[in-house]
């Protein structure tokens, strides 16, 4: 180990040590620093410019994965560094939901040794990109019992599978950069696979590499039609999101540039995480420190900016978009979901 990672290692536990995320219900209070930006009328069809956003809750180390259960009306996130998924409703505040999430381990293994993305299945169980056990695993929510989905791809094990979704045939579709391993892509002894890879699990178990050649996959969404693939990359030097069409066996097709948001905000600092898609094809885009709205085009028509780094966010089945950014958990009102 060398001392530059035990130097790391010991700020980050230290600062979870002194971090103090409130739970239960909470004062409802606004998020001021925020600002609402609309670059085309069209944003205005599907968030009102002068909504406040609601600051749900803070305290924590790095929120994300946001993901909705209809069946109960609350939300479950990650903490990818407290190695823990919370819970929250409009009832009850913030719960502890599953701890250890991830990294089931008694010594320190990384710096986010907890899960990532989140979605409920079509069974309705919880399948979560776990970044300390490099697996992809489904979590019965009233048993809290865990089932791995996939490990291996070839025999070598992933590197920390972040970000995933799943297609209307069932299949999924993750990314796996190596935010989660003990060194990240200078990790020698940890890491089999050496692309950062994107991947589909097909219903037998099995994963297929199906894109190889980006330098740090992260957020992953499907079109409304499922008929593209989209996947951002967390890159400062190519903050893209890349688009891929899926033919009827879920295989992409040429990549093509959905968005370079370098080019639409070359002043700042940008990295492109988290994705999700409207019902309207409108593409949800966690970059920089905000939430940047594009239309199907790539097209850029709003940003909800925030002005703390972002990572991701989900739809709520309640009309509100959820967001996780830094160390807080926020929320927006919708005007169409």
């Amino acid at each position: 180990m060398t001392i530059h990672r035990n130097i790391k290692l010991t700020v980050a536990i230290l600062t979870i040590i002194f971090s103090s995320p409130v739970f239960g219900q909470t004062p409802s209070k606004f998020y001021d620093q925020a600002k609402i930006e609309v670059f085309h009328p069209d944003f205005k069809k599907i968030i009102d410019p002068l909504i406040k956003i609601e600051l749900l809750a803070e305290g924590f180390q790095w929120t994300e994965g946001p993901v909705w259960v209809q069946k109960g009306n609350y939300l479950l996130f990650s903490d990818t560094r407290l190695n823990t998924i919370y819970k929250w409703s409009s009832k009850n505040g913030v719960e502890k939901f599953i701890q250890p999430a991830g990294y089931q381990g008694t010594e320190i293994y990384s710096e986010e040794p907890g899960t990532n993305g989140l979605v409920i299945n079509k069974e309705g169980y919880l399948v979560a990109c776990d970044h300390g056990n490099r697996q992809i695993v489904q979590i019965d929510l009233n048993k809290r019992k865990f089932t791995p989905l996939s490990t291996h791809w070839k025999q070598l094990r992933f590197n920390s599978p972040n970000d995933i979704c799943q297609h209307d045939h069932g299949d999924y579709f993750f990314t796996d950069p190596p935010y989660g391993l003990p060194n990240r892509e200078v990790d020698t002894i940890n890491r089999e696979i050496i692309s950062n890879g994107v991947y589909r699990l097909d219903s037998f178990g099995n994963a297929i590499q199906i894109i190889s050649n980006l330098t740090r996959p992260n957020g992953i969404a499907l079109s409304t039609k499922q008929d593209k693939l989209y996947v951002s990359i967390s890159d400062h030097k190519h903050p893209f999101i890349m688009e891929y069409s899926l033919n009827n066996k879920l295989e992409v097709g040429k990549p093509e540039v959905f968005v370079d948001f370098k080019l639409k905000f070359p002043s700042e600092p940008m990295a492109a995480d988290g994705i999700k898609v409207h019902p309207d094809g409108y593409v949800f885009a966690a970059a920089g420190s905000g939430i940047i709205i594009l239309n199907d085009k790539g097209d850029v028509i709003g940003r909800i900016k925030l002005g703390i780094a972002t990572a991701n966010c989900n739809f709520g089945g309640d009309g509100y978009l959820y967001i996780t950014a830094s160390d807080k958990l926020l929320r927006v009102p919708l005007l169409k979901l």
